[in-house]
């Protein structure tokens, strides 16, 4: 779902994406649900932000929590493509995993689709 915090309006439905550590061909979480917000004038550098929902955060052996410095590729179920960083990720109160993404750069047709 796109979600332009100047036009609320916009929103559409929720989408699913998977994300992948640099160099991997197996997703190290999929995301059950994804919110992309764009961010005010305040952030120039990287306005889009992910927030994401899911019953379980890693689908690997993988602790997705544990590469928070490294960079990341989200895949949208649209076929675009992000590399992102993890910037805030807890649980909420029905215990699923929820969080932040930081989109580094812009959107691109995923290449791996």
């Amino acid at each position: 779902m796109w979600r332009n915090s100047a036009n609320p309006e916009e929103n559409e439905h929720a989408m699913k994406a998977m994300l992948y550590l640099s160099g991997k061909e197996e997703p190290v979480a999929v995301f059950d649900e994804v919110t992309i917000v764009t961010m005010n004038d305040n952030h120039k550098v990287s306005p889009a932000r992910i927030s994401y929902k899911s019953k379980q955060l890693s689908s690997g052996k993988a602790m997705v929590e544990l590469y928070r410095h490294e960079k990341m590729r989200l895949q949208l179920e649209d076929g675009q493509e992000a590399e992102v960083l993890l910037t805030h990720s807890s649980l909420d109160m029905e215990g699923n995993a929820v969080g932040v993404l930081r989109v580094l750069g812009d959107f691109k047709e995923a290449a791996h689709a």
